[in-house]
């Protein structure tokens, strides 16, 4: 374990363990709702996994729960998830999470844990990607973009965040390499793809929507659909239409989710869902989302594990089956 991996370690330690030190000597309440809460986010600091955890925390402190975030970056999100995995029922450490580090990381190699080590505490972020296309481009609708493929193959380049990932697996569903002939390049990240796209040096790009609607409207490039899975049009870009009414099953599962230990009391889930279900009703709570590219959309903890087993069940052997014919490069 290196150095800056053993302070995060010990910073999530000490987080869990205060409380424990403050209730000693007081009776067992084990199925008592906890009024501090540690969350537990997979990414560094900035991104919209961390804001989105840190706005939640805000809130819950105004429902009477103090929710300290730690971030614990490393394998797309795995090492923290299986972090808190291990960790104790009554601990009190949740984790952020969506399907990409739930199942799909999982689903791709062993990484120590599954979705089932978890008990959901619901969903509540769910963030908005999209296809755009340089400025300037011979197309304007999805529609125009695939007959001009057809038209000119081997022409279009699509500019990816990597290769051999969900994303990837998520630009293919939208337009078909074994039916459209075109070149996916992968790069860096969102702000990677922005640069190339805005820049020309591809065609179309794979970016969050919040990334790409600054760019959309000083015309540095034209969005032309959404991948949102919770609702068809986002808030942001109202105008934008959804992948899905193109007949295109290319939504993407983005919702991140608050996960504890499997065994945690009952008492415990109801007391942060609940707060999550009102927060989730607050405008200012949903507009300052929406600022960072998020939508506000609540699912409680049937609906949110029954989200998440419908994405394991009908996406991730369609993710597998196409992992291994990448790797194997077909």
């Amino acid at each position: 374990m290196n150095v800056n991996r053993f302070f995060i370690f010990m910073i999530v330690a000490s987080l869990a363990v205060v409380p424990a030190l403050f209730a000693a000597g007081q009776p067992e309440a084990d199925d008592a709702a906890p009024d501090e809460i540690t969350i537990v986010v997979g990414f560094g600091a900035g991104g919209s996994n961390d804001l989105s955890a840190r706005f939640l925390a805000e809130a819950l402190g105004q429902h009477g729960i103090t929710a300290n975030v730690v971030n614990m970056p490393g394998g797309m999100g795995t090492e923290a998830a299986y972090y808190v995995s291990t960790q104790r029922p009554d601990s009190n450490i949740f984790m952020w999470a969506h399907p990409l580090i739930m199942l799909f990381e999982p689903a791709a190699g062993d990484r120590g844990f599954t979705i089932h080590d978890f008990t959901p505490i619901g969903t509540l972020a769910s963030p908005t990607f999209a296809v755009g296309s340089k400025a300037g481009a011979p197309w304007d609708t999805l529609d125009e973009l695939i007959q001009y493929i057809e038209d000119n193959p081997g022409e279009v380049v699509l500019g990816g965040q990597g290769e051999g990932n969900m994303m990837h697996f998520i630009a293919e569903l939208i337009l078909d390499p074994e039916e459209l002939d075109y070149t996916y390049v992968g790069l860096a990240g969102g702000a990677d793809v922005a640069l190339n796209l805005t820049g020309g040096h591809v065609d179309l790009g794979h970016l969050s929507l919040a990334a790409a609607r600054p760019l959309h409207e000083d015309g540095d490039l034209t969005v032309l659909v959404n991948t949102q899975i919770l609702i068809e049009r986002d808030p942001l870009m109202p105008e934008i239409p959804n992948v899905i009414e193109f007949g295109i099953d290319g939504q993407e599962p983005h919702p991140l989710a608050l996960w504890a230990p499997q065994g945690t009391s009952q008492a415990t889930i109801d007391h942060v869902t609940a707060a999550m279900a009102e927060i989730a009703q607050d405008p200012a709570f949903v507009e300052r989302y929406q600022g960072i590219g998020i939508v506000a959309h609540y699912l409680d903890p049937d609906e949110t594990w029954e989200f998440f087993m419908d994405v394991e069940e009908n996406m991730v052997p369609r993710y597998k089956a196409w992992l291994e014919d990448y790797l194997a490069g077909n």
